[in-house]
């Protein structure tokens, strides 16, 4: 028998130019492969992305409309009700609707106090012209 012949070593040869567009074309399609995936994950993510852009510009605007600027009693700002009703703490209560219940008050008690006047009065007429 022959002796089995060995084959020849792979010599290295230089790249042809269809290799050179062969490797261009895979290149092209790794990196179009990529954008697509990016462009998949952008459209996956846009409406949680426009929810957090929303919430965000909603408490930007709750922010700027509640802020008062020092002015008392204005009726463009907006109250935030965890807050309480006072904007600034350094500034002391609101006395106006305390003025208004006091005026009330007084009015109540000179009323009651010329009702009682004229009972004591009728009574004192009524026991005095028997």
């Amino acid at each position: 028998m022959l002796p089995k012949r060995r084959k020849p070593e792979k010599e290295t040869r230089t790249p042809t130019p269809l290799d050179e567009q062969a490797r261009a074309l895979a290149e092209t399609e790794a990196k179009l492969r990529a954008e697509m995936e990016r462009h998949r994950r952008l459209i996956e993510d846009a409406p949680k992305i426009r929810e957090e852009q929303k919430r965000v510009r909603r408490e930007q605007l709750i922010k700027k409309r509640s802020s008062s600027e020092g002015r008392r009693n204005s009726r463009v700002a907006l109250h935030d009700p965890r807050h309480g009703f006072e904007l600034n703490a350094a500034i002391p209560a609101r006395q106006k609707s305390l003025r208004a219940e006091r005026q009330r008050g007084r009015f109540l008690f000179f009323i009651l106090l010329c009702t009682f006047a004229l009972v004591v009065y009728w009574a004192y007429f009524i026991l005095t012209h028997q």
